[in-house]
């Protein structure tokens, strides 16, 4: 992860993953049959991960939409910005051009967008595209987690808590 993290998936020799992870490069070759395979692993497991936090909020009964996806920002902006170089490895993904698609990005999100649309049928959420509103909903994490780690910006809880407002604010009628 930290090669592709600092020089992305294309400067990330097989030779220096297997240096950095300490084994033989054959090992990887017989965990991984291509690098494609690897950066898809380390993708899915960070999607994976992101998933838990959504799920476990989207099925609280209790709070409204709004309150979901405040509270999922935080959570995810928290997670993304405590592990910079996974941060980092998922915008590599999701700027790599068409050989990877972001299908797993997606589906560990699917709850978000579900949030948006219960919302929507509340009369909550503003009724724009459900694809769009997502985007601008998790690129404002993804950006503030860029400001936080890479510009090493400090932020409070309170104005974390103000990004994930505008960010839900993006979303809402």
């Amino acid at each position: 992860m930290k090669l592709i993290a600092g020089g992305g998936f294309h400067a990330s020799p097989m030779s220096e993953v297997a240096n950095l992870s300490k084994v033989a490069v054959g090992t990887i070759y017989h965990h991984f049959p291509s690098k494609e395979a690897l950066f898809d692993a380390v993708h899915l497991e960070t999607c994976t991960e992101m998933a838990k936090i959504c799920n476990e909020t989207y099925s609280n009964k209790v709070l409204k939409p709004v309150s979901k996806l405040s509270v999922i920002w935080i959570e995810l902006f928290g997670y993304l910005s405590s592990e910079p170089q996974r941060f980092h490895a998922l915008i590599q993904y999701r700027n790599t051009p068409p050989s990877m698609d972001n299908a797993e990005f997606e589906g560990a999100l699917t709850a978000v967008k579900e949030i948006v649309k219960e919302g929507q049928k509340q009369g909550k959420f503003s009724k724009i595209n459900v694809n769009i509103l997502f985007e601008m909903w998790i690129s404002s994490v993804l950006s503030a987690v860029r400001m936080k780690v890479v510009q090493k910006r400090k932020m409070s809880s309170n104005e974390i808590k103000e990004l994930a407002n505008q960010a839900v604010a993006l979303v809402k009628k």
